[in-house]
């Protein structure tokens, strides 16, 4: 077999989290690159997004009819962000469609890795081994958590 035709996928590297977050960024891409045209669900809007572009320059998809643009190192910034908070939402991204687009890209892509509840714009590290450092505020209740992580933490 030639070499165009198959291809092989690294194994999942062990401990470094940066290491592990660009080896997840870099099976999206690989992922994404064969699902142009592909139709998902959106996390937060009602709505369907499309995957309408990916190579090694970044990521393009249309979410609700409107056109948002990543880079690749956007995408494992934010990823390194949810790994660091272990959750991430729509509004600490803004709340617009680019906003909707990469939670729902990451829902999608991802979605062994997390947990998502969709009322809530919220994505959720299923597995994590130490404390997050909540980069979010609530600056409705400044001496409160948001009601959301109340819900994954208990307090």
């Amino acid at each position: 077999m030639s070499k165009e035709t198959t291809k092989s996928r690294p194994a999942e590297p062990a401990g470094d989290e940066s290491l592990l977050a660009l080896w997840r960024i870099e099976k999206m891409r690989l992922r994404t690159e064969q699902m142009v045209g592909v139709e998902f669900r959106l996390v937060f809007w009602r709505g369907k997004g499309h995957i309408v572009g990916a190579d090694a320059g970044g990521l393009s998809l249309l979410v609700r009819g409107m056109r948002a643009d990543y880079t690749w190192d956007r995408l494992a910034v934010t990823w390194k962000r949810l790994v660091a908070n272990h959750t991430l939402t729509v509004d600490e991204l803004g709340g617009g469609h680019d906003a909707v687009g990469i939670v729902s890209i990451f829902a999608l892509l991802l979605a062994d890795a997390l947990d998502v509840l969709d009322a809530d714009g919220l994505l959720i590290l299923k597995e994590h081994a130490d404390t997050p450092v909540h980069q979010h505020a609530d600056m409705n209740r400044p001496t409160s958590w948001a009601p959301w992580r109340r819900k994954i933490h208990g307090d």
